[in-house]
C-alpha cells in the first residue's frame, strides 16, 4: 500500500500533471472537433439514404457498410500514412479529426436515419401545404424533431468519440493516453497511471451524459403541453 501511495505521489507531482492537463484538453479537442464533423457528415449520409437520392443514396448506403466493416485504428493508418502516397500529407490532429469524424459518420447516419423515419409523413406533407419546398421542410420542420429523437443516441456516439481519441496516439497525437504512456515509460509506474487515466476518461464520460440527459429532459419538458384544469 505504502509502494502504490508512493506511485501516485510520484505521478502527481513535478511536470506530470501540466501532461495530463494538456492531454486531456488535447483530446477534447479532437472530440469535439471529430464530433462536429460526424454530425454533419451524418446526417448528408442519413438524408440521402432516407430519401433514397438517386446515386447518390446507393453511394451513402455503400459508405456506411465499408466505414462500419474497418476497425479505427486501420482508418487512421490510413489517413495519417497511406494518404501521403496520394500526395495529400496531413499532421496528427487533422488526421485524427478526419478519421474519427468519418468513422463516427457512419454511425451518425444510422442514428439520423432512425431519427427522420420516426417523423410522419404527414409533418412533410403539412409542411408542404403551408408552401415550403422540400428543402424547407426538411430544414425546419422533419430534422428539428429527427434530432429532438435522437439526441440520446448522439449522446452516446459522442461518449464514443471520447473513448476512440485514446487511438489518436497511433497518429503520434499526444492526447491524454499518449501522455500517460509517456509517464508509465518515466516512471516505471503502470498501475497507478493507467489507474489515473481510467478515472479521469471515466469522470469526462460519466459528465458529458449527465449534461446529455439534461438537455434531453429540458427539451422533453418543452414538448409538454398545459394541463387542463377542470373546474
Amino acid at each position: 500500500m505504502a509502494d502504490l501511495l508512493t506511485g501516485f505521489r510520484t505521478i502527481f507531482s513535478g511536470d506530470y500533471p501540466a501532461l495530463l492537463w494538456a492531454g486531456l484538453k488535447l483530446t477534447l479537442s479532437v472530440s469535439l472537433c471529430a464530433l462536429l464533423v460526424s454530425v454533419v457528415f451524418g446526417t448528408v449520409l442519413g438524408v440521402l439514404r432516407v430519401f433514397r437520392v438517386t446515386l447518390l443514396g446507393p453511394l451513402a448506403n455503400a459508405y456506411v457498410e465499408v466505414v462500419r466493416g474497418i476497425p479505427l485504428i486501420v482508418l487512421l493508418s490510413v489517413v495519417y500514412y497511406g494518404l501521403p502516397a496520394l500526395g495529400l500529407t496531413l499532421a496528427g490532429f487533422p488526421a485524427a479529426v478526419m478519421a474519427l469524424g468519418l468513422y463516427s459518420a457512419a454511425y451518425t447516419s444510422e442514428i439520423v436515419r432512425g431519427g427522420l423515419s420516426s417523423v410522419p409523413q404527414g409533418q412533410r406533407e403539412a409542411a408542404r401545404s403551408l408552401g415550403l419546398s422540400s428543402v424547407q421542410a426538411l430544414r425546419y420542420v422533419v430534422l428539428p424533431q429527427a434530432w429532438r429523437v435522437a439526441l440520446p443516441a448522439l449522446g452516446n456516439e459522442f461518449v464514443s468519440l471520447i473513448l476512440g481519441s485514446s487511438l489518436a496516439s497511433a497518429v503520434t497525437l499526444q492526447e491524454l493516453f499518449a501522455q500517460g504512456k509517456y509517464i508509465t515509460s518515466a516512471t516505471y509506474r503502470q498501475f497507478e497511471v493507467y489507474a489515473v487515466l481510467a478515472v479521469v476518461y471515466f469522470l469526462l464520460t460519466f459528465t458529458m451524459t449527465r449534461l446529455i440527459r439534461l438537455l434531453e429532459r429540458r427539451l422533453s419538458r418543452g414538448e409538454r403541453l398545459p394541463e387542463r384544469r377542470v373546474i
